[in-house]
């Protein structure tokens, strides 16, 4: 039932979904019947994951996947919803939230040991923060040189929203060296000899070891992207534009504050002599306490 509600509403995680769900048939059974799936045994089950070593994301996703199973179920009239078992939701460990973060600087050196065309993916990456698999859709149809703007597809974006990127600054620079790089026999502005750019994890592991930089991902450009604007001086509601956030809270999960941060408002503090004011002389009358 979950699977075809995902293909009914045409949902692009459908292939994703399979893997997590895997860990919840392997531990219950796959002929186990739902009403046998209880509070406790759930709780037995993330248990388990924890000591699998599953990251606390990783099992709220399966929960949530459950979840969603027994919902569709009892909507359809096959379960009662008193058979509906507490699914409990685990706090995110801080230990395990990614920090990773570029400055402009050190996405220069990444890219000096990456091949061009990864070199100028990753480049667009981080001024554009958008993410790598929306990145990889854009064809030159999405570009209009006339008006200076790259459109991402409402059907290749994450949350289903179109987005209109403008063609500026480094962004342009990329896009002139893509454009020198084209190919007729290939409709994709990041390609790899005429091939849409596919995974290349390998290269990127190779070049964040060469600069010191290892244990990144690439998913750390787009956080780092928000950060990058945020630091500019570009205000939240322009950034979730560029970057399709739609909501300021998942803008805050990428804008960590650090020391530097902090380093900065203490100085802007300091510097700061506070909002002018007129002083008013009272009188004292003789005799009077001051």
């Amino acid at each position: 039932m979950l699977q075809v509600n995902y293909k009914v509403n045409r949902r692009r995680s459908l292939g994703t979904i399979r893997y997590p769900f895997k860990h919840l048939l392997d531990h219950f059974g796959e002929r186990t019947k739902a009403i046998r799936i209880t509070t406790d045994r759930l709780e037995r089950y993330v248990h388990a994951r924890q000591l699998d070593g599953a990251a606390t994301a990783t099992i709220n996703l399966e929960l949530g996947l459950l979840g969603r199973a027994f919902n569709l179920a009892i909507r359809a009239k096959r379960l009662g919803r008193h058979r509906l078992p507490f699914l409990p939701k685990l706090e995110a460990d801080p230990t395990r939230v990614r920090q990773g973060f570029f400055t402009r600087e050190e996405v220069e050196a990444l890219c000096t040991h990456l091949p061009a065309h990864l070199a100028d993916l990753v480049r667009f990456l981080f001024f554009s923060a958008w993410r790598v698999g929306e990145v990889r859709t854009l064809q030159w149809r999405d570009y209009d040189r006339t008006e200076g703007t790259l459109r991402l597809r409402a059907e290749h974006s994450k949350n289903k929203h179109a987005r209109v990127l403008p063609v500026e600054g480094e962004i342009a620079a990329v896009m002139e060296r893509r454009l020198k790089a084209r190919r007729l026999d290939c409709p994709y502005i990041f390609h790899r000899k005429g091939r849409p750019v596919g995974d290349f994890r390998k290269l990127w592991r190779g070049a964040c070891e060469k600069v010191g930089l290892n244990g990144r991902i690439v998913h750390d450009l787009r956080r780092s992207g928000v950060r990058h604007l945020i630091g500019a001086g570009v205000d939240p509601h322009t950034v979730m534009a560029f970057s399709g956030h739609r909501t300021p809270s998942m803008l805050r999960r990428y804008h960590i504050i650090n020391v530097d941060d902090l380093r900065i408002a203490a100085k802007r503090a300091s510097d700061y002599s506070g909002a002018a004011g007129s002083v008013i002389l009272l009188r004292v009358r003789d005799g009077e306490p001051t």
